[in-house]
């Protein structure tokens, strides 16, 4: 009978202790799961930024350019309608 007890505490024991690992397991999948969420905000994030650099650079590079600088303001606007 004390055997039949003893089984029966290490089966209770390893069982709690199956069970810590599992659940331990399950938190890392949803940290695993909250830094892809990050990086795909990230991702997004950073490509319009890249998208707004671009703007930003391209009129920059346009207000600074030869032929800009060249041009006058008109001595005359005429709006013509249909």
């Amino acid at each position: 009978m004390t055997h039949t007890v003893f089984v029966a505490l290490m089966i209770t024991v390893l069982g709690l202790i199956y069970l810590t690992q599992a659940a331990s397991a399950t938190n890392y999948d949803y940290d695993i799961q909250d830094v892809d969420n990050r990086i795909a905000e990230l991702t997004s994030e950073k490509a319009d930024l890249e998208i707004e650099n671009a703007r930003l650079t391209a009129l920059e590079n346009i207000r600074n350019s030869s032929v800009a600088r060249q041009m006058t303001e008109p001595a005359e606007t005429n709006y013509f309608s249909q």
